[in-house]
């Protein structure tokens, strides 16, 4: 009689490994998306992203044809007790189209990866049409086509494309940056140059404007590290703050800077004052807000916290 031949034991390390796979699985909570399912034109949407934390958060919006309009990345939100859950705030441009929209948002847990989506529709906005008629050197400042006006535009980008997950300096709302001013132009403006020879250009407006008189203290909105802070071909003398990753406010046409880049300001701060510098046809304050670069409304943030941590600590 012949005996079977004895089947190899699997060696102790692998199954326990098998075995700890097992057990993570069962604890192991899979991510949920959670965001409103109406959004407008310029607005910032929060997502929030319960279950384990996830890294390397990124966040895109696509129209019906798959576009990307804006993207951005998320980060993680801790309270003082250090609970954390993951979070992302996105910009919804002045220019998406109203309808149906897709949010993707890709994440790292672990050597998971995954792929959320969520429908999200935007409604119908109507902004706003300027005409402004440009002067010879207006028009001159306008039309350039220097290497010096191609290299700030990259360098801006860069900087605001950056994303430093501990950059979490302020979630409350902003104030106005000017303790007086008479607003002259709004967020998504759209504005019609008209030039010299009576030909026109269009283009958007990204930021609201203030006017105040050349000098006038200009304030922090929020706390936040400088991140630039330099005089530009077209915006003048600039600022741009960091108040959280992706998330940056700039001051533009200033008369003077007052701050230096990587300084930290608390809110009400003076940086510099109001001027008349770069592309400007008066003395006023050009106040602009980027999520993840993307252009929106600053003003929606005067009565609003950057974070609602209501929503957040609700999803813990």
């Amino acid at each position: 009689m012949h005996n079977k031949p004895l089947r190899p034991i699997a060696p102790i390390s692998a199954i326990l490994l098998i075995l700890l796979i097992s057990v993570t699985s069962l604890w192991a909570e899979d991510p949920v998306l959670h965001a409103e399912d109406y959004s407008a034109p310029g607005s910032v949407l929060q997502l929030i992203i319960s279950g384990d934390p996830v890294d390397n958060i990124t966040v895109s919006l696509q129209d019906e044809r798959e576009r990307t309009l804006s993207r951005t990345e998320g980060f993680q939100w801790r309270t003082p007790t250090g609970r954390s859950i993951s979070v992302a705030l996105l910009g919804i441009p002045s220019t998406a189209l109203p309808g149906r929209h897709k949010l993707v948002v890709k994440a790292d847990q672990g050597r998971a990866e995954w792929h959320l989506e969520k429908v999200l529709n935007i409604s119908d906005r109507v902004f706003p049409e300027q005409v402004i008629r440009l002067s010879d050197k207006m028009n001159t400042l306008y039309t350039d086509d220097s290497e010096r006006k191609k290299l700030e535009s990259r360098e801006l980008w860069t900087v605001l494309t950056a994303h430093d997950p501990r950059a979490v300096y302020h979630i409350g709302p902003f104030i106005i940056p000017l303790v007086q001013s008479t607003p002259t132009a709004g967020y998504g403006d759209r504005r019609r140059y008209r030039m010299p020879d009576g030909s026109e250009s269009s283009s958007v407006h990204f930021g609201r404007d203030l006017w105040a008189e050349t000098g006038t203290p200009v304030l922090a909105a929020g706390r936040g590290r400088v991140v630039l802070a330099a005089e530009r071909f077209l915006t003048g003398n600039t600022i741009v703050l960091e108040h959280l990753p992706g998330v940056h406010t700039m001051y533009s046409h200033m008369d003077s800077i007052d701050v230096r880049i990587g300084q930290m300001v608390e809110q009400g701060t003076p940086i510099g004052t109001v001027g008349q510098t770069g592309f400007a046809t008066g003395e006023h304050l050009h106040w602009e807000m980027r999520v993840g670069a993307t252009p929106v409304n600053p003003e929606l943030f005067i009565d609003a916290p950057l974070l609602d941590t209501d929503a957040l600590m609700g999803k813990m």
